[in-house]
């Protein structure tokens, strides 16, 4: 029977997957955005402060300063106005020119200086919630966007953020919802797109997805996010080869990062090609900046996993240089994976006592590491220190993770040396806690040699 390393590992190969929504910031350099985040006011007096003729005077000289292209000018002019403290529309003018010379903080100060004046003003929501989206701050943000709506906005982008918004904190439902509707007024606006993508993803709803980013890839083939999104829709479709080729696409452009060379290379490794996989893992490794230590760490797992020893080998050297000891935490359990994964790529290749070592120090400092435990007890029973082995599995199998593989094992290596009987109880007591059509097909052949 071959005995499963899932626990050994403790890997998962994932597919490719947009952990969170695709960075908002090119949205403010987008025309539409401009559009929208500069227009002028309206002449609803219950949303938007009326402009007294002091206040017009004011507003025309920032506008002159405005086509001469002066905002430090337009700026001073505002700043240097008796009418600032009082005045909510000053103040709202000046929180968007500070929004466009990137003074968020200042921006904020001034939108909601105009909302203390003015509260149910609601361009000073929209744009408050505006600066606080750019600064991250979304839930800061959400009210005002919904205040905002509550006081008729029925803008893109006041509905597009307030979709941001919603999918950052995983409410992928209202995402959809706001995503489509900011498209009514804002058609042209790629990120309301991807966002609509990105939350049909969410929602499970592959094939959706993928048209979408069809058509986002038409329109701006440039954008790498169009072909990840994809690539990830594509692998959940089924289609794992069209996902490698999205992802290749955007290797070439120079725009896969380090964690997304892993996930390429898993895409690789689950359609059996090895040296395609380890060449992916190795790019992430040596990348600027170079893939997380932990998702280097799964790449050697994933090849160990496969049985790819030779590749396992070339690929954690290499992560060993790339993260010295000296430069990982106190305590690492990345660095505790990378060692145990050392040492079955030892057990395997008859490295024996070398790993055993490297086992032993793991042990000596987490005795309660249950994979690193089954592991020693798999380099003692080669040593033929079988009742250590024993003992070993005995104490891996009192820890969670560990207990099936343990029982698995112990169970396994009882039957190599005789004792059948004792082997069935550990076998049927790991069947028990992870049925396996494999595992139940072995037991049975103990059974009758037990009898």
């Amino acid at each position: 029977m071959k005995v499963s390393l899932r626990l050994i590992l403790a890997w998962v190969v994932p597919c490719f997957a947009i952990a969170e929504p695709a960075p908002v910031d090119p949205l403010w350099k987008s025309e539409t955005f401009r559009r929208a985040f500069t227009a002028s006011y309206g002449t609803d007096a219950r949303i938007e402060p009326t402009i007294s003729s002091e206040e017009r005077t004011v507003l025309d000289a920032v506008a002159t300063k405005m086509r001469a292209e002066d905002r430090n000018g337009a700026i001073a002019a505002l700043t240097g106005s008796e009418l600032l403290p009082r005045s909510a529309a000053l103040l709202f003018s000046l929180g968007n020119l500070y929004f466009e010379t990137e003074k968020n903080e200042e921006a904020e100060k001034q939108f909601e200086k105009a909302l203390a004046l003015y509260p149910s003003f609601r361009d000073a929501h929209r744009n408050l919630a505006v600066a606080l989206v750019r600064r991250n701050e979304f839930e800061a943000a959400k009210p005002h966007l919904l205040r905002a709506l509550e006081l008729g906005a029925q803008d893109g982008l006041t509905l597009g953020l307030l979709g941001y918004v919603h999918s950052t904190a995983g409410r992928h439902q209202a995402a959809l919802q706001a995503y489509r509707l900011a498209q009514l007024s804002m058609p042209e606006e790629p990120q309301w797109k991807l966002g609509e993508a990105e939350a049909l993803l969410a929602l499970e709803d592959p094939q959706a997805t993928v048209s979408i980013f069809n058509e986002l890839i038409v329109a701006h083939p440039e954008n790498p996010f169009h072909w990840l999104g994809q690539s990830d829709a594509l692998n959940r479709l089924g289609k794992p080869v069209e996902a490698i080729a999205n992802l290749e696409f955007v290797r070439r452009m120079g725009k896969l990062e380090g964690a997304q060379l892993i996930s390429l290379g898993h895409l690789y490794l689950n359609e059996s090609m090895p040296g395609s996989a380890l060449e992916a893992y190795q790019a992430a490794v040596n990348a600027t900046p170079p893939a997380p230590f932990g998702r280097a760490v799964q790449a050697v797992e994933a090849l160990c996993g496969h049985r790819d020893w030779a590749q396992a080998k070339d690929l954690a050297d290499l992560v060993g240089q790339k993260f010295p000891v000296a430069s990982r935490p106190a305590g690492d359990a990345d660095g505790h994976r990378l060692d145990r994964c050392l040492a079955l790529i030892e057990l395997e290749t008859g490295e024996g006592s070398q790993g055993a070592a490297r086992v032993e120090a793991i042990v000596a400092k987490d005795p309660l590491d249950g994979l690193a435990l089954i592991l020693l007890a798999r380099f003692r029973a080669r040593e033929d220190r079988f009742e250590e082995a024993y003992l070993l599995y005995e104490q891996a199998a009192r820890e969670p993770e560990s207990e099936e593989e343990a029982l698995r094992r112990h169970g396994q290596l009882l039957v190599e040396r005789g004792q059948f009987g004792k082997a069935v109880e550990l076998l049927e007591q790991a069947l028990v806690l992870r049925p396996d059509p494999s595992l139940s097909a072995y037991l049975e052949s103990v059974r009758g040699l037990a009898k």
